[in-house]
């Protein structure tokens, strides 16, 4: 099934385009319940945090929101592949307005950049190359993309990242970026009109300081930790004996870990890039069908937690084992 974010060139492992097309089809309904279950766990953390009013309970809901955020995040990822809802434009709005605007940037300015991503994985034109600035101008891996690190130094890379300067670069870039890549005029409006009502509801309940607790530090702290060790499972320090296979890899973790780190099966990265136009609810699934492939057994690889995928960043020559599903 042909998606506009698809590969340029071959994928190693085919599937039967029938099961493709199957697993391809949207359910709206899911995607719109895991928007509901997000944002209800994040008024549910707030409502305590602010009932119990104590600061074990605050460090607490600030990294369960943080953890949302990200969430929140990833089903906006959906949306810029077109895998939210069928038709197109209200794929956007409620992208936008339910998941890509409270998190400071638009699904058409993710789209612009991961779009590219996909496209030309970890070569020239890959759209990550600006996103994260994960390359130098000479096309080299800048020293804090590249792996294997020691533990330390990667501790080092998180602790400055989630030092809230980060976060604060993001909130202010997305702002801006909110108005450029093609987003309509119609948008702009409705976008500033969200933000003005909101910043009304907080001035008239007097609840700036609640904004900041529990939606900026938040975002500042945990959800950035979460996005950069996402991209370091991702696509950090890959051996595999086959180059083809080398470009992503799977992370498959347990319960705590898909909660707070890798949610709505953003983990299934190597099944993800070869088939954008499959949805997040359906990953599983194709994941256990591509584990059937010799080829994929072999070559790909995959781990079972996140502290698997993290070691083959900070320990060389560490051969993982895929464990299908």
């Amino acid at each position: 099934m042909e998606h506009p974010h698809d590969l340029v060139g071959a994928i190693p492992e085919r599937l039967d385009p029938r099961e493709v097309r199957r697993l391809s089809v949207l359910a709206p309904a899911r995607a719109v319940a895991a928007i509901a279950v997000e944002w209800s766990i994040v008024a549910l953390a707030i409502a305590v945090a602010t009932r119990v009013d104590a600061w074990p309970v605050t460090l607490l809901a600030i990294v369960v929101i943080g953890a949302r955020q990200h969430a929140l995040t990833v089903i906006a990822h959906d949306a810029a592949h077109f895998r939210l809802l069928p038709h197109r434009q209200l794929n956007d709005w409620v992208g936008n307005v339910l998941l890509a605007w409270p998190m400071f940037i638009s699904v058409q300015g993710f789209r612009h950049y991961h779009g590219e991503h996909h496209r030309h994985l970890n070569r020239e034109g890959d759209g990550n190359r600006a996103l994260w600035s994960t390359h130098d101008a000479g096309g080299r891996l800048t020293w804090e993309w590249r792996y294997p690190k020691t533990p330390l130094g990667y501790a080092l890379k998180l602790a400055r990242r989630v030092f809230l300067l980060t976060g604060l670069f993001w909130i202010v870039r997305g702002l801006i970026g909110g108005f450029m890549f093609g987003v309509s005029p119609l948008g702009h409006v409705v976008r500033l009109l969200l933000w003005s009502a909101v910043a009304w509801l907080l001035t008239v309940f007097d609840a700036w300081p609640e904004l900041l607790v529990y939606w900026v530090v938040p975002y500042c702290t945990w959800h950035i930790a979460a996005q950069y060790i996402r991209l370091t499972c991702e696509h950090s320090a890959i051996q595999s004996e086959d180059p083809r296979y080398a470009d992503a890899r799977t992370t498959i973790p347990g319960l705590i870990g898909r909660f707070l780190v890798l949610p709505r099966n953003i983990g299934y990265h190597i099944e993800h890039h070869w088939y954008p136009s499959v949805p997040f609810y359906r990953l599983p699934e194709l994941h256990a069908l591509l584990a059937q492939q010799p080829g994929f057994r072999a070559h790909a690889q995959c781990e079972r937690t996140i502290l698997d995928s993290l070691r083959r960043c900070v320990t060389p020559g560490i051969r993982s084992r895929l464990l299908p599903r």
